[in-house]
């Protein structure tokens, strides 16, 4: 099982002067956090090279690891311009908003430092741009994983 571990820096704004913050307050305030791509299934880019057509260049970006999320989420916009497929709509709830029906997209999610992809087949959509994410990882993907979250350290670890 590939492991990546990663430390948080982080940096605090107060009155226009720039300050770090300790690790361990660094992943208190941003979370775990990785650098992510997006990009649809193989067998999508398969189908839309068939056809002549433009193949969309993979979004890279933020993805917080969001253990209170029952799902992976993409933001609707990066999955728009990463041509992902919406293969369903459903509801989702969050803390901010009651029953929402959003699209879901099938995508295949790379983590920087892993050497696999990920499939998945439903990525329900939501706006992450306000918090400068990509993706959230969810527990339904995170049941395939190994996570340690070392707030002493100020650091986590992620197996796929």
């Amino acid at each position: 099982m590939p492991i990546l571990n990663s430390g948080v820096e982080a940096r605090h704004s107060l009155d226009g002067k720039v300050t770090p913050l300790s690790p361990q307050v660094g992943l208190q305030h941003v979370g775990p956090r990785l650098q992510l791509t997006i990009a649809p299934l193989d067998e999508q880019v398969n189908i839309v090279a068939n056809k002549g057509e433009v193949i969309p260049q993979p979004i890279r970006g933020l993805a917080l690891i969001d253990t209170g999320a029952d799902y992976t989420c993409i933001d609707r916009d990066a999955a728009t311009k990463a041509g992902l497929p919406i293969v369903d709509s459903g509801p989702i709830t969050s803390a901010t908003h009651e029953k929402e029906n959003v699209p879901i997209y099938s995508v295949k999610l790379k983590i920087a430092g892993l050497p696999i992809s990920l499939v998945l087949h439903r990525a329900y959509g939501t706006k992450l741009t306000s918090q400068s994410l990509i993706a959230l990882i969810g527990r339904d993907t995170l049941r395939n994983c190994v996570l340690i979250y070392n707030g002493p350290d100020g650091s986590f670890s992620l197996s796929v």
